[in-house]
């Protein structure tokens, strides 16, 4: 076993002739802990008055008060871009184009979660929510286009049925009901309980 007395014995020298430089360390030792523990609980903090601050910005859009929310979202941006609520910011500021009628602002920034909103579920819902836009921008072939993307990438996904429901709108628009007929066809296969909603008409995608 290794003598470790003659060791501590330096170290207590070292100490006793250094105190100042000791305590030094020590202290910035216990400062930069400090630090750390202050910054976490900081971040923590900012988080929780970030999602407290967004949860009244979203009453103000259900109210329809869309020129508070603006403005709203703007002062949210300055203070807590980066938290961990970014991408439902960026939600609610599409969904403010989108009930505003801009829809192709809300398009581009459904689309930007689309691709890389966090945490990574969001993508989906703003694929979705994208779809919705670009058909009421009047873009039919882009909305086609991501709904067939939509299919692709998340065949299991709760939102599929309804995006099976607004491509075969979405054909009827595009003057193609041959298509249109095979996708509800293909709708009825997959989910038999979606007649009854085929018989009661189309139905729309909302926000």
């Amino acid at each position: 076993m290794m003598n470790i007395e003659p060791h501590l014995e330096m170290a207590v020298k070292w100490v006793r002739e250094h105190q100042e430089r000791f305590w030094a360390i020590t202290g910035t030792a216990f400062l930069s802990i400090l630090f750390i523990a202050l910054l976490v609980h900081h971040q923590q903090t900012e988080s929780d008055e970030a999602w407290s601050q967004l949860g009244a910005l979203q009453s103000e859009l259900t109210q329809g008060k869309y020129e508070e929310t603006r403005k709203g979202l703007e002062t949210w941006e300055t203070r807590f871009r980066g938290t961990d609520a970014s991408t439902y910011a960026k939600f609610l500021k599409a969904d403010l184009s989108y009930r505003t009628s801009d829809y192709v602002q809300a398009a581009q920034i459904y689309g930007d979660i689309g691709q890389t909103g966090r945490p990574e579920p969001t993508r989906p819902l703003a694929l979705s929510a994208q779809i919705s836009s670009e058909e009421m921008a009047g873009h039919t072939p882009q909305a086609q286009s991501l709904a067939q993307a939509f299919l692709d990438r998340y065949p299991d996904h709760f939102l599929a049925a309804p995006t099976y429901m607004t491509q075969a709108r979405l054909a009827e628009l595009a003057g193609n009901p041959a298509a249109a007929a095979a996708i509800y066809d293909r709708i009825i296969l997959l989910y038999p309980r979606a007649l009854d909603r085929l018989r009661q008409g189309p139905i729309s995608n909302p926000i």
